[in-house]
């Protein structure tokens, strides 16, 4: 387990505040800003920034949950996903555990880790993806179309069924919902994010939910895919204690703050901010990406370690012969 000092702990709980803030006015857990954040700026191992991150992420989603209240329609839909989300989070935790076994791989003639390689490709991908998806959407107005794509997921009725008066639409297919928390599932346990990433604009253009019940929706399962994680990454050894301590610190803090300012936004307003922190946020991992391809360790080949300056050759007499 990496030891960290006193300041790194202190900006990690200042990082941790500034997070919260966004976690509770969006509505998502915050891990894909911290886990970026931790490793590229403050230089925490990736394997202990998702674990420690994950278990963060309860603080703030239990504060954004009690702030919100949710009422039994918005919990019914969140327990349907719990299944999946279960298998997701397993199966992600052991895909990171099998990348922290494999050596550094060759890019360019450098040595990557390949966690970070894989892990932080990911990150930008993603967050690229979603960042253009939310902000075109604030700047173009909505066709016909468009609005025929939002919800599309509600009208594939494979059976069984299920209905929630309290959420418009009120009927969604419980398979679609199972495989859509082992998709969020896998994220929360291979990149140490909760799921809010993706589940908000999951829940708003396939289940067809409101912008301000989608983000309640999603505060639900983020809580329950943050505890999940959280066990799984302390049993494999992830999880710094102080580390977590310190972004607990001040993160339930800023989610409550984020949260009752969240509540007073139109929904318009919701979605741009969230994709100019996603745009960031993925910003910073692309930064992070050019500096291992092109400003990490070179590989030395057998000649150079053989001939470098610094080499010293040992030579062995032979023994000598006795008559």
């Amino acid at each position: 387990m990496a030891e960290l000092n006193a300041s790194t702990l202190l900006l990690s709980a200042i990082a941790g505040g500034l997070v919260g803030v966004l976690s509770g006015l969006f509505g998502v857990g915050g891990g894909f800003l911290l886990v970026p954040l931790l490793n590229t700026i403050l230089g925490i191992p990736l394997p202990v920034a998702v674990g420690s991150t994950t278990c963060y992420a309860i603080g703030p989603a239990t504060t954004a949950l009690l702030t919100r209240r949710p009422t039994l329609g918005f919990t019914e839909l969140p327990l349907i996903l719990a299944g999946g989300l279960f298998a997701g989070v397993f199966a992600g935790t052991a895909v990171l555990t099998n990348l922290e076994a494999i050596q550094d791989v060759k890019l360019f003639g450098r040595g990557i880790p390949a966690v970070d390689l894989v892990v932080l490709s990911c990150y930008s991908l993603l967050m690229t993806g979603i960042a253009f998806l939310s902000l075109r959407s604030t700047t173009h107005i909505p066709r016909a179309s468009h609005r025929f794509l939002s919800g599309v997921a509600t009208t594939w009725y494979t059976r069984p069924i299920a209905k929630i008066p309290d959420l418009t639409p009120s009927q969604y297919s419980i398979p679609l919902l199972v495989m859509l928390g082992f998709g969020v599932g896998c994220f929360s346990g291979f990149l140490g994010m909760s799921g809010g990433l993706i589940l908000i604009p999951a829940t708003v253009y396939l289940l067809g939910l409101k912008v301000r019940d989608a983000t309640t929706v999603t505060v639900v399962i983020v809580w329950i895919a943050s505890c999940q994680a959280c066990v799984l990454h302390a049993l494999d050894n992830r999880v710094n204690l102080w580390l977590t301590i310190a972004l607990l610190f001040t993160g339930p803090v800023g989610a409550r703050l984020g949260a009752e300012f969240g509540m007073r936004l139109q929904g318009r307003q919701l979605r741009l901010g969230f994709g100019i922190m996603v745009l960031c946020a993925s910003a910073i991992v692309w930064v992070r990406l050019w500096n291992l391809a092109f400003f990490s360790k070179e590989l030395q080949t057998a000649e150079q370690l053989s001939f470098g300056e610094e080499t010293v050759h040992l030579i062995t007499l032979p023994k000598p012969v006795s008559f």
